[in-house]
């Protein structure tokens, strides 16, 4: 006796499904800022070009996974949760 499927790919089914939700997700602050200081841990101290102020920061995966080298000196573009505004993380390097 042959096995129906009930169509899909396979496999064990599930994956994450898309709703109407998806579009409320908090949206990331973006800012310009330099680096002052490299620390530990891939971490880095910024200081922000519009708002004068410092903040800690990570790098963010894809930049990570890319081997993206960040110096002291260099303007890169951060990214804020709205729920933290004293950590982010590095999305961009500009070139020099």
């Amino acid at each position: 006796m042959a096995r129906k499927f009930s169509g899909g790919r396979g496999g064990r089914g599930g994956g994450k499904r898309k709703g109407p939700d998806e579009s409320n997700k908090e949206e990331g602050i973006q800012l310009e800022g330099i680096i002052l200081e490299i620390l530990p841990n891939q971490q880095f101290r910024i200081k922000l070009v519009e708002t004068e102020q410092e903040v800690l920061a990570y790098v963010a995966g894809k930049m990570r996974r890319h081997w993206i080298r960040i110096m002291v000196g260099d303007t890169v573009t951060v990214e804020f949760s709205p729920y933290d505004m004293d950590r982010c993380r590095i999305v961009y390097r500009a070139r020099t």
